[in-house]
């Protein structure tokens, strides 16, 4: 039955995908149609603005044809009349010359002159009259030539007129295809649509059937998984006996060799003895000879005696040393062979308590990254779910948008009808209408209510996760701390263990003791600022030591046997060590100061305890008052502050203001989170670590004070000889030349907590950043 379901659900699936790519298409279709209706309604649009402006010119044309027809007009007549007025003045003329009497000379000359006179002006009129006729006629060749380009122009406007008209009655015959082809698409559509609701609700009820066979499969799988989890545990123990075992006989082939160089050096021991045996035997066969000689030589009795008693004094003095030297040789081994087997015991142990630590880094290491990849994993449903909801949300408000756009638009057909063909108002379809309108406000106010709770919850999930990721970085980095501890404890051992075993070489020279020194272990009891105000708050003791590659501080002898450290400094980290002045420790008495020493090291050299409290730690960077008053809690950097504006608590969500009386509140400095003061006085766990992160390359300095002035001076050499061997510029130098970094140093993890400080005790020129 369960497969039958899967197959019809795959058979459903199948046909829903087909009915939304099929909807997609024809939804395409439309969107191509709506597109090519638009382009072609664009091109109607612009053929009309074409024909309106031919129109505009036709018209300017004609206007401008019908001005220059006056105008010739106009200067024909104006010809007409000189031409006229010519002959006129030209008849008049002639018949004054042929009418003239024959008067006296004087007369006919004043005539003569007269009719000069006017003759010239007549010439003059007639060739102004010409002059203005040429280029009257020269205008109108002008206009005549005019008015043919206006004639052909308005006849090639006509022309694509006619051919914008034709385009224009396609253009709407594509557009009425386009509009059925739509009208058809639409109805292919609410088909399509009416087959996909059919199609879910057949989709639903095999949902649901599927969530009754996966319940009885997740069920089967639970059991199958507790099963593989015993059997993992089974695996994990046995892989974890098979390893104890291979220590073991490590450790017990070690113990052998071990052995049996010890068995040598007690033969050797032993050979020697019978040496001595030998010597000693000699020596009793030489006195028998003596004696043999005193018996034959009487003469000489008395002086054999005194001879026979020296030889048995030194003979008793023999033997005492001879005893004497087997009763101290056989205490040096067993002291040494007592020694040799602590020696081993606490190696042993130590290199147990090593593979419990490296596993359970191993095993936190894993740990962390499960939880990120769970993190990962969270934060993509979540904002799967977030996109779907957010996809839910827009469906639903496109459906009420529709549904209240076509209310509208039923409500403005019915006030459009007439009076007489208006229908009367139905109360039950109102009644209808305004319960599917509370309906579907009901169904987003209930979608949002989900969205808000699903948020809040992945929000709280999330800040689970960074509490639970904070603390497994505070666990390992207390575990790398122990590390260290320990491989402070196995370096020493195995100095000790060198020391052991080159006792029977001979001394070395100068050099070697140089060597030695600056190889041995540093340790010894100083004194760091208690906190930032030294003459206030004083100084507190701890126990350091230096090893070749870390500093490590202890609060005291205990916590070093324990491997309980509360500062670890790495040497390749420490930049330089120095003596301080007057004008360094503003803050120290004056008496103190000869004893007091200061390491400059980069702030990524340090590991510090999970839970110790910044506040009195020794650690400067600049002087500043805005550190005093601060609380420091999973890296946050809290300051007491008051609201009174209308604030909420980020953690229990109520009000953190009053107008007149604010709750006592917590704001960080880096990322601003605002809590009630409550929360933290009552210890409770429900803040997330700081989101914000500080630059781990920034140096740092630490103070410390010495029990005298030599101790002071001792501590500075010997740390300056380490620092020049193996600090930061020997690392950078070596590193440089291609020098090799140990694997556990460059696996080192980056989840140490770091804190800003600001030192109380320096200038605040003394401000010492490097990037």
């Amino acid at each position: 039955m369960r497969d039958g379901l899967e197959r019809d659900l795959v058979n459903l699936q199948t046909q829903l995908d087909q009915e939304r790519t099929h909807k997609n298409h024809q939804a395409d279709l439309v969107t191509q149609a709506e597109s090519k209706v638009q382009a072609l309604q664009a091109k109607l649009d612009s053929a009309f603005e074409r024909e309106a402006v031919a129109r505009k010119e036709a018209e300017k044309v004609s206007e401008r044809l019908v001005q220059l027809e006056k105008d010739r007009n106009s200067l024909e007549l104006e010809l007409r009349g000189m031409t006229s007025r010519y002959e006129q003045e030209a008849r008049a003329l002639r018949e004054a010359s042929s009418a003239a009497p024959t008067h006296n000379y004087q007369s006919s000359a004043q005539a003569l002159a007269a009719l000069q006179e006017r003759l010239n002006a007549e010439k003059q009129k007639r060739q102004q009259a010409e002059a203005s006729s040429q280029e009257k006629e020269r205008q109108n060749s002008m206009l005549s030539v005019d008015y043919r380009q206006l004639q052909q122009q308005l006849h090639k406007l006509e022309g694509e007129y006619r051919q914008e008209c034709e385009k224009v009655k396609a253009l709407q015959k594509q557009l009425e295809s386009e509009t059925e082809k739509r009208t058809s698409l639409a109805s292919d559509l609410q088909a399509q649509m009416s087959e996909l609701s059919l199609m879910r609700t057949r989709e639903k009820l095999l949902v649901r059937d599927l969530e009754e066979a996966k319940e009885a499969r997740s069920s089967l799988e639970k059991e199958l998984h507790k099963l593989e989890a015993q059997k993992s545990v089974d695996d994990v123990q046995m892989k974890e006996l098979n390893d104890t075992l291979e220590a073991e006989q490590y450790f017990s082939t070690l113990y052998k060799t071990q052995v049996r160089e010890l068995r040598e050096e007690v033969d050797e021991k032993s050979r020697q003895v019978v040496e001595l045996e030998e010597e000693r035997t000699s020596l009793t066969h030489q006195l028998q000879l003596a004696v043999g000689r005193a018996d034959s030589e009487a003469l000489a009795r008395s002086i054999a005696e005194e001879t026979v008693a020296e030889l048995e004094k030194e003979k008793t003095v023999k033997e005492l040393e001879i005893n004497d030297l087997i009763s101290r040789h056989s205490a040096e081994v067993a002291e040494k062979d007592s020694a040799l087997n602590a020696v081993k015991e606490r190696e042993q142990e130590l290199s147990k308590s090593l593979e419990t630590l490296k596993q359970e880094k191993d095993s936190l290491n894993s740990q962390i990254q499960m939880l990120e990849d769970e993190k990962k994993k969270a934060n993509n449903e979540r904002q799967d779910k977030l996109d779907k909801l957010d996809r839910q949300l827009k469906t639903e408000q496109l459906l009420k948008m529709q549904a209240v756009n076509k209310l509208a638009e039923i409500m403005a057909r019915r006030e459009n009808l007439p009076a007489n063909r208006k229908p009367k108002a139905s109360a039950s379809d109102l009644r209808r209408k305004e319960k599917e309108c509370r309906k579907l406000q009901q169904e987003l106010t209930l979608e949002r209510d989900k969205f808000s709770q699903t948020v809040v919850k992945h929000q709280k999930e999330v800040q689970d996760l960074q509490a639970l990721l904070y603390e497994e970085n505070q666990a390992r980095v207390r575990f790398q701390m122990e590390v260290d501890s320990k491989d402070s404890e196995i370096e020493s051992l195995h100095r000790t263990i060198a020391n052991l075993n080159s006792e029977t070489a001979s001394l070395s020279s100068g050099a070697d003791n140089d060597i030695d020194e600056l190889d041995s272990r540093l340790e010894g009891w100083l004194s760091i600022p208690n906190k930032q105000n030294i003459k206030r708050h004083g100084w507190r003791r701890q126990y350091v030591v230096v090893s070749s590659r870390k500093i490590i501080f202890y609060n005291s002898e205990n916590d070093k046997q324990n491997s309980d450290p509360v500062l670890i400094l790495d040497l390749t980290k420490v930049f330089h060590v120095r003596s301080v002045t007057q004008g360094d420790v503003i803050r120290a008495e004056v008496k103190d100061i000869p004893r007091i020493f200061q390491l400059l090291y980069a702030g990524e050299g340090e590991s510090r305890k999970p839970g110790d409290t910044p506040g009195p730690l020794p650690l400067h960077e600049s002087a500043g008052p805005d550190k005093a008053g601060t609380l420091v809690h999973k890296g946050h950097e809290f300051l007491a502050i008051t609201f009174h504006m209308p604030t909420n608590c980020e953690v229990c969500q109520r009000h953190l203001w009053h107008m007149f009386k604010p709750p006592p509140a917590l704001e960080c400095k880096r990322c601003r989170f605002k809590i009630h003061r409550d929360h933290l006085d009552r210890k409770e766990d429900v803040v997330a670590p700081c989101k914000v992160n500080y630059d781990m390359n920034a140096a740092k300095e630490l103070l410390l004070l010495a029990s005298s002035v030599e101790s002071q001076q001792n501590w500075v050499t010997r740390l300056s000889k380490k620092i020049q061997k193996s600090g930061y510029k020997a690392q950078h130098t070596t590193s440089s030349d291609g020098a090799k970094v140990s694997p556990r140093e460059s696996t080192r993890s980056s989840y140490r907590p770091y804190v800003v400080q600001k030192s109380a005790t320096l200038p605040p020129n003394s401000n010492l950043i490097r990037k």
